[in-house]
């Protein structure tokens, strides 16, 4: 611990340095870090494949950074990886920030019409890819060149270097880009730089007491921030990283837990969910993890409840964002509250701000949330700006040193932030602002209702009305699930916040993140009128 400590320490007297525009790079104080804490033969990544230890790791690392240089790569340009989840593609992501270069990794389940539009963003030199999604990349970028794994990367392999040169990067030089998923709209590059690395083991040690003793497992891909923030903090505390190589399910990351035995696994409320459908024996792996954490989207206390009561084990739920990588609230082991995204985690500075533009500083009343934090994003990169300029900034979401976050919040008494919707789920009925989740709480722990979501609609007469979609649980007929509902809701709810029209659907649509796409639900088939 004491180790860890120390390490901590020199981040935060780098993160000063860093303010006078000193030169860092980001690979350096990641892995640099995590080898001087772990040594070269503790394992730095465990896979479906291979474990690979950290001297193993930085000897991949320097190899692939130098054929990159000898490839013609220079500082600044971009290089797409497309790959599963193992050790090859954790050292080609450092290699190319290690030299100079900006890593973006992007889905292996990107349609082509998607992949087509991120490439006119990202603009690649380069694409690292495996013959399994070699085709789709190479008819979309003829002019950036192929990398194969299996062909390259093993010749790569060969090479003589045994430790890499950083190549000298400013602070707010980009390193990675994060494709954003959104729950609306076209995908956009988020760029990070070089600095956003400084604060990646803050969340894993405040929050988890995480050391490098832990075996941390990220059930999301690594071209999600989610994960992207957990290796880099996993790494950088010299822990080791389980990696679940192809997309999850909750029979694969149930068998990953067993086999791997991770300490911390970091996760998303639907997969927990369905993980609670599983038969968990009380002595399983499942049950003897240290910690698990939820991100991605607001978790339920209905399946905070579930996954308790089948494992004795909590959840911590935490919330961050792509634009801001590491963790903005967080629970902790010592300080929880179910039903909310925590505290801000040390720091990140966070204010909520209500309609008139005025800061909300008394509890209990929901606002915009705008965050101020030392790993903020430069901006955005999109296919119709130039390349190799700054990130724009677009006003409705950079204000000064603040970012908009488009989240509806409130800070109850004790200081826990309770997340109530994105800006634009908010439900205004007759001049009345109204979140989801007090409607959808109110129906967990109801035995015929899997999962609800509200969403605003209109009625014929262009009047606002709130649509309740409904997901009944398996082998309950749809209409008692509606009943339930509705007597729960006029129990508890004044009639102004009543739902008007109620939807049966089989499941409710998410992105790739986990999060309920909101607007695709605002079209289906009603199964009732007025209440």
């Amino acid at each position: 611990m004491g180790r860890v400590r120390q390490q901590m320490m020199f981040g935060n007297e780098l993160r000063k340095v860093i303010n006078r525009g000193v030169i860092v790079n980001a690979a350096q104080h990641v892995l640099g870090g995590g080898l001087a804490i772990a040594g070269p033969d503790k394992i730095a990544i465990v896979s479906d494949e291979e474990s690979v230890s950290y001297g193993e790791l930085v000897v991949r690392v320097s190899r692939y950074a130098a054929a990159l240089l000898d490839a013609g790569m220079v500082p600044g340009d971009r290089i797409a990886l497309i790959m599963l989840d193992h050790a090859d593609l954790v050292a080609s992501y450092f290699a190319v920030i290690v030299a100079g270069g900006i890593a973006v990794t992007l889905s292996t389940r990107t349609t082509q019409d998607d992949l087509q539009h991120i490439f006119a963003i990202v603009r690649p030199f380069a694409v690292i890819t495996e013959r399994e999604f070699a085709p789709g990349a190479a008819s979309l970028t003829p002019n950036a060149a192929l990398i194969l794994r299996e062909r390259d990367l093993r010749l790569w392999m060969q090479r003589s270097e045994t430790s890499f040169f950083a190549s000298d990067r400013r602070p707010d030089d980009p390193a990675y880009w994060v494709m954003t998923s959104g729950t609306t709209g076209r995908l956009k590059a988020v760029e990070h730089r070089h600095s956003n690395v400084l604060a990646c083991t803050d969340f894993l040690t405040h929050a988890l007491a995480a050391t490098a003793a832990d075996r941390l497992l990220p059930t999301s891909r690594l071209n999600f921030a989610y994960a992207l923030g957990a290796m880099l903090g996993t790494l950088r505390l010299g822990a080791t990283l389980v990696l679940h190589q192809r997309w999850p399910t909750a029979t694969s990351v149930a068998k990953a837990i067993e086999i791997n035995r991770p300490s911390v696994v970091l996760s998303v409320p639907t997969l927990f969910y369905k993980l609670c459908k599983l038969s968990i024996e009380p002595n399983s792996a499942i049950c003897n993890v240290r910690c698990y954490v939820s991100a991605g989207e607001r978790l339920s206390p209905q399946i905070a409840a579930q996954w308790e009561q089948a494992t004795s084990r909590p959840i911590i739920d935490a919330m961050s964002c792509s634009e801001l990588v590491h963790k903005i609230f967080s629970n902790t082991l010592s300080a929880r509250r179910p039903g909310s995204s925590g505290r801000p985690v040390q720091g990140v500075d966070v204010r909520l701000i209500d309609e008139t533009g005025c800061e909300i500083t008394e509890p209990c009343r929901s606002g915009r949330l705008e965050v101020r934090a030392p790993f903020l994003c430069a901006g955005y990169q999109t296919a119709e700006h130039p390349p190799n300029t700054p990130a724009q900034r677009p006003t409705e979401s950079f204000r000064g040193e603040w970012f908009s976050t488009g989240d509806q919040y409130r800070r109850d008494e004790d200081g826990f932030y309770h997340h109530c919707g994105r800006t634009d789920d908010m439900l205004k009925v007759s001049g009345l602002w109204i979140s989801p989740s007090e409607i959808e709480d109110l129906l967990s722990g109801i035995p015929t209702i899997a999962e609800a979501a509200a969403v605003l609609t209109e009625n014929p007469a262009g009047l606002s009305e709130i649509l309740l979609c409904l997901v009944a649980t398996a082998g309950t007929d749809g209409d008692a699930a509606i009943a339930a509902a509705r007597e729960q809701l006029a129990r508890n709810l004044p009639a102004s916040k009543l739902p008007r029209r109620y939807a049966l659907v089989t499941e409710l649509p998410r992105t790739a993140t986990g999060k309920i796409q909101r607007h695709k639900l605002r079209s289906a088939p009603l199964c009732g009128n007025d209440v």
